[in-house]
């Protein structure tokens, strides 16, 4: 099951979340034809093209225990008045699914998340009902780490807007950690799961080590 309704689920961890974990932020330009080309996965247009960010996370501590995350951060050209969203995303618990989508309107999917250490280098492998990919993350040799709170990222790009089930949720997260710049990132077979970002033009990308975030509790409107 990789969706769930309202009227069957239970909430038990109401926001606000405090979550604690590592993670790693991928910034990709996208062209337009890429965002033709994905889009299943529901990218907002753009005429030129604009910045994206995949974000791959490994929760260590949240209200409903130790999960992973993939998920598509949009950030739409801040001419186009629109607000960041959330338009692809998995986790590997249920009661991750259950509570993302009813608290926050986030779409996420069940999928499972395995983890190979290599060296320098990390794979992660997400399974989605029959389908499996690889993302290969190479870490950089040296320790040097920069530090990094919400406060220092344009309040614009941390408000996100949900669609879900005819309602609207409206909330701007808040962070704080430690970041390493990352050496590279390579996808493989993809599919249907995610989008091909190895056809995107990989930007100055992090690994981080340590950070803490809190979700607010959303605002939630009728469309």
């Amino acid at each position: 099951m990789t969706l769930c309704n309202v009227e069957n689920s239970k909430i038990e961890h109401f926001p606000p979340w405090h979550l604690q974990g590592d993670a790693f932020i991928l910034n990709y330009w996208i062209s337009p034809s890429f965002i033709q080309q994905a889009q299943a996965f529901r990218l907002a247009p753009s005429p030129l093209g604009r910045v994206v960010q995949v974000l791959l996370v490994r929760y260590h501590e949240s209200p409903v225990g130790p999960y992973d995350e993939l998920l598509i951060m949009d950030h739409p050209l801040l001419s186009k008045k629109r607000l960041s969203s959330i338009p692809k995303i998995y986790v590997s618990t249920e009661a991750s699914v259950v509570h993302g989508q009813n608290l926050w309107g986030i779409p996420k999917e069940l999928a499972k998340f395995e983890w190979q250490q290599h060296e320098q280098e990390l794979v992660c492998i997400v399974q989605f009902q029959q389908q499996k990919m690889q993302i290969h993350l190479k870490k950089t040799r040296g320790t040097r780490s920069f530090y990094i709170n919400s406060h220092h990222v344009p309040a614009s790009m941390l408000k996100i807007q949900q669609a879900w089930q005819g309602k609207r949720y409206q909330f701007s997260p808040q962070f704080r950690g430690r970041i390493r710049k990352l050496a590279n990132v390579h996808w493989e077979n993809t599919q249907a799961i995610f989008p091909d970002f190895s056809q995107a033009r990989l930007l100055q990308s992090f690994y981080v080590p340590t950070f803490n975030l809190v979700f607010p509790q959303a605002t939630i409107k009728d469309k």
